[in-house]
């Protein structure tokens, strides 16, 4: 499991129970269940109703929650980023052959594609960042964050004299979101010129919702186009068409494969 230790030590912010199930699996889906009231109580020792409380403790502890989160941060950046230069390529063997034309875009971080495929770099598109090329890694959740408004429906404030540590304590959440829509206009080069695709093959995406952006893009440029999405359990062919669906792909134009078959 992908830097257990790390995630062992901050699953406290978390929202969920390690003991009951193991969410860690969907890594991106799990950094959606911070907690900024955890993390906040976890570093809070300001005690407003103590005889030695001083306003400044305040600005002590928006300095504080500032600071541990950026640690929090950038100690799950730093733990991501060393397992995906852990991860070792040069064993594997391939398992299937492309046509010649075929371009790629993989959200794998290694170079599978062209250490394995002997595909050429220039016809692969790592669209989350590459280890090789030392790119910026990009990862996390999709989950929409909703901020406290300042007024209530009765136009009371709703601040209090820790509404700056709160908002300091919400940046893991904004800072661990993925800025899906950020890569998108990075590439619209890219994406524009796939409007003479014909053939759209899926291969090792779980499709989840994070992504779908992506996908919903290309089915508006490749229209027509014919998506074959390979499936490895029987359970997640439903699954896969439906959310090819929900990216706006019409139905009479997907095909679902089983791993055995494109193999």
């Amino acid at each position: 499991m992908f830097a257990k230790s790390t995630l062992d030590d901050i699953e406290s912010h978390y929202s969920f129970d390690l003991r009951n199930h193991e969410p860690w699996h969907d890594f991106e889906n799990a950094l959606g269940d911070f907690d900024p009231d955890s993390f906040l109580d976890f570093h809070n020792e300001v005690d407003v109703t103590s005889d030695h409380f001083k306003p400044k403790d305040i600005y002590g502890l928006e300095d504080e929650i500032t600071q541990q989160a950026d640690l929090h941060v950038s100690g799950i950046q730093e733990a991501f980023g060393d397992w995906v230069n852990q991860i070792e390529v040069n064993h594997a063997l391939p398992k299937m052959s492309f046509l010649l034309n075929s371009q790629f875009i993989t959200f794998n971080y290694t170079s599978t594609i062209q250490s394995v495929y002997n595909i050429e770099k220039s016809r692969v598109l790592h669209i989350h960042g590459s280890v090789d090329s030392y790119d910026e890694l990009v990862f996390g959740h999709g989950k929409e964050i909703v901020k406290q408004p300042e007024f209530d429906e009765n136009g009371e404030s709703t601040g209090s004299i820790f509404s700056e540590a709160e908002g300091n304590a919400m940046y893991p959440l904004v800072a661990l979101q993925k800025p899906v829509q950020d890569v998108l206009n990075r590439h619209e080069d890219y994406f524009c010129q796939l409007s003479d695709i014909n053939e759209i093959i899926i291969i090792g995406h779980s499709l989840n919702s994070i992504d779908w952006p992506y996908f919903t893009k290309i089915a508006g440029i490749a229209v027509g186009a014919e998506w074959k999405v390979v499936y490895y359990a029987e359970e997640e062919e439903n699954e896969y068409f439906e959310s090819l669906v929900e990216c706006g792909v019409p139905e009479e134009n997907i095909v679902t494969l089983e791993y055995s078959d494109l193999v």
